[in-house]
């Protein structure tokens, strides 16, 4: 019944050379190719670095982005992945001499300008040129734009929103209410509607958290979500 685990693997690595040997055979037919990569924790916690290849298909002349495969590194410095990005393209079969571009995102491992791996490959193939990922750089610009107080709160009443309407559809409110300081109805008002809206609150500050990483707004929403699933809190 193909159900071992061994007989799986196996059939998810077929699968997995398949789609490797026809991206290769599109990359053949044109002259030219950009490599992709960025490194990360998996669960199991071992460096994995994901690779990408960028080309031009010929057959429909649009420009291709397609992943490779993951590769296990365990040497995360600028020359080991260098290494481990020209063997995994030479045990592919991919022709490194046609290389002509490398994208990475800023992390100094990658975009050093003496010891990264842009530099170490750029010195290998000289006419292989660097460029900083164009997401990533806006990532970092929309995080140094949080640090505005105009601008976090607008995301953060944007993000809940979303939030509130994705967790709780039918809900005719799309917003939390003030705590009122002087009515205890109103305050009973707020209270509910929090109760409420506990699970899309919880969402919409993860989301803070992961897409704020390392600003003030991150902590402050971890340190939020912490207390608000304290148990007594709840209570």
């Amino acid at each position: 019944m193909y159900t071992s685990p061994l007989i799986q693997n196996e059939i998810i690595n077929l699968f997995g050379d398949l789609i490797q040997s026809k991206i290769l055979e599109r990359v053949s037919k044109t002259n030219f190719y950009t490599i992709l990569a960025d490194e990360t924790t998996d669960i199991s916690q071992i460096e994995q670095f994901s690779l990408c290849i960028r080309y031009v298909d010929e057959q429909v002349f649009s420009i291709r982005e397609d992943f490779l495969t993951f590769v296990p590194v365990y040497d995360i410095s600028g020359e080991g992945l260098a290494n481990t990005i020209k063997e995994t393209l030479k045990k592919i079969g991919f022709d490194l001499n046609k290389m002509r571009g490398q994208g990475y995102d800023g992390a100094a491992a990658m975009r050093g300008r003496f010891r990264g791996v842009q530099a170490i490959i750029k010195d290998m193939y000289p006419k292989v040129l660097y460029t900083h990922c164009v997401s990533h750089s806006l990532n970092l610009c929309l995080s140094d734009a949080t640090k505005s107080q105009d601008i976090r709160n607008a995301f953060g009443v944007i993000i809940l929103k979303n939030k509130i309407k994705e967790i709780k559809p039918n809900s005719q409110s799309t917003k939390l209410k003030s705590l009122c300081e002087t009515r205890w109805v109103l305050r009973h008002e707020a209270v509910m509607l929090f109760k409420e809206f506990v699970e899309p609150v919880v969402a919409a500050l993860e989301k803070v958290q992961s897409e704020c990483s390392g600003t003030d707004s991150s902590k402050r929403a971890k340190i939020l979500i912490y207390l608000m699933l304290l148990i007594k809190f709840l209570v």
